[in-house]
């Protein structure tokens, strides 16, 4: 018989772990009995409760007593545990549906788990949420807790790591990606969007237990998205020129990228990118391009024939050594961010660019006063460049020669650390008001 919960309350009758367990011995595999011995040793000493039959609630809450039940829990809303206590444990011998489950603690079930919104499992790597048989849940989010399945997995999306299971999630994603505002925390964004993220625990059980929504929609991935959007407003007649695609774990670009040919910014930062695709010269209304933190060997010819590109940025492109010959045909480029440790020397391609205005040198780290020469030298060669400069990193002395810089609008130095005299040494072979320290 069914015991119908309405509100959280103490129930199941008081017996010792002793009585209990022979229960449990007689459901579920070898293996998850094994597991649960762990956790049952010590927190059953006090004694359980014990409830015979199935549970059938419009929420549970579980705490502070250890609560085994012998038939199926099914829950309209939220399971939660960790109530008034440090360690709880429920075990459930049959099965679990649920719509949303906040754990802290340890839950054992030794059938199926069938949760049709999210499991969040919390607890510092401490505890366990553990199935017998198969799961099924739309999303799961760990924060350093452990998630064991024996059976069958059929799990949407994964955010987090700690999961034992024979399958895996059809997709593992950022909080941000998988979660709706609220449930997480903004670290780094940009024009086009949140980046980075990180898990908002309060604000994430704070919806659930006031019966909130979650989730976010993700039956399209990140990057499926971010195209879909800009077809769509495309479609709507909007403009739509940017795409952000930056720190999307993309091993290429996608092919669908290429048919929207009303692109005039495009951001792949910080992926596993290793080659650009010829299709890039589809692009052809692209002005402005980034490729940073990609690992580049070099470019193809398509991308340096792109008629509008006027601002590309290679900085952090480590494997990079050398820009190829037909660089020099990007005939609309007016701005260029460069690697000045990746870099073999100064570009000689650079100097057949027509409109180059701007180049910006990344990263001096080690770098001899020499090797610091060929850039000032190289700079001096460049017709139409007004403004330049080297950011990051640090150099104890500058080149003597700096005579070439004094041609420029402006000179930029955000170094991290460079002497005080060798700053004011620039500062007195530029003409007044030439020198800008920072960013």
């Amino acid at each position: 018989m069914s015991a119908k919960q309405d509100a959280v309350r103490v129930w199941g009758r008081e017996t010792s772990a002793r009585e209990v367990w022979p229960r449990v011995e007689a459901v579920a595999t070898p293996e998850w009995r094994e597991k649960l011995a762990s956790w049952w040793k010590g927190i059953t000493e006090q004694g359980v409760l014990f409830h015979e039959g199935g549970v059938e609630a419009d929420s549970l809450v579980v705490g502070p007593r250890p609560l085994v039940v012998s038939g199926s829990v099914r829950v309209k809303g939220l399971l939660s545990d960790g109530h008034a206590a440090d360690h709880t444990l429920l075990v459930v011998l049959g099965d679990l549906e649920v719509e949303n489950v906040a754990t802290f603690s340890a839950i054992f079930i030794a059938g199926n788990a069938r949760i049709r919104g999210l499991l969040f499992g919390d607890s510092l790597g401490d505890d366990v949420f553990c199935v017998g048989g198969g799961l099924t849940a739309r999303t799961l989010v760990e924060e350093h807790h452990h998630v064991h399945v024996y059976g069958a997995l059929d799990v949407d999306v994964l955010v987090g790591s700690k999961l034992t299971a024979t399958g895996r999630p059809r997709k593992t994603l950022e909080p941000h990606e998988a979660l709706l505002p609220g449930a997480f925390t903004v670290e780094d964004e940009d024009e086009d969007g949140v980046i980075d993220s990180t898990l908002d625990r309060k604000g994430l059980l704070a919806k659930l237990r006031a019966g909130k929504p979650v989730l976010a929609d993700a039956r399209l991935d990140p990057v499926e998205k971010a195209i879909a959007a800009v077809k769509e407003k495309a479609a709507r007649g909007e403009k739509a020129t940017r795409l952000g695609l930056a720190q999307k774990k993309l091993k290429a670009i996608p092919e669908e990228l290429f048919s929207l040919t009303g692109l005039e910014s495009l951001t792949l930062d910080t992926n596993g990118i290793a080659e650009i695709s010829p299709r890039i010269g589809e692009l052809q209304a692209l002005k402005s391009l980034s490729l940073e933190s990609l690992p580049l060997k070099t470019l193809p010819v398509e991308l340096c024939r792109l008629p509008a590109l006027k601002k590309l940025s290679l900085r952090y492109c480590n494997n990079l050594s050398r820009l190829p010959d037909a660089f020099g045909e990007l005939e609309s480029l007016e701005e260029l961010y460069l690697d000045a440790m990746a870099l073999e020397g100064f570009p000689e391609v650079l100097t057949r660019l027509p409109r180059l205005k701007k180049l910006w040198w990344w990263r001096f780290y080690k770098m001899t006063p020499g090797r610091v020469q060929v850039l000032v030298d190289g700079l001096g060669r460049l017709p139409k460049l007004t403004h330049a400069g080297f950011f990051q990193g640090e150099l104890s002395a500058l080149p003597e020669g700096l005579a070439p810089l004094a041609r420029l609008k402006q000179f930029k130095l955000g170094l991290d650390r460079i002497p005080e005299e060798e700053v004011k040494r620039l500062e007195a072979a530029l003409p007044p008001g030439r020198l800008h320290v920072g960013y």
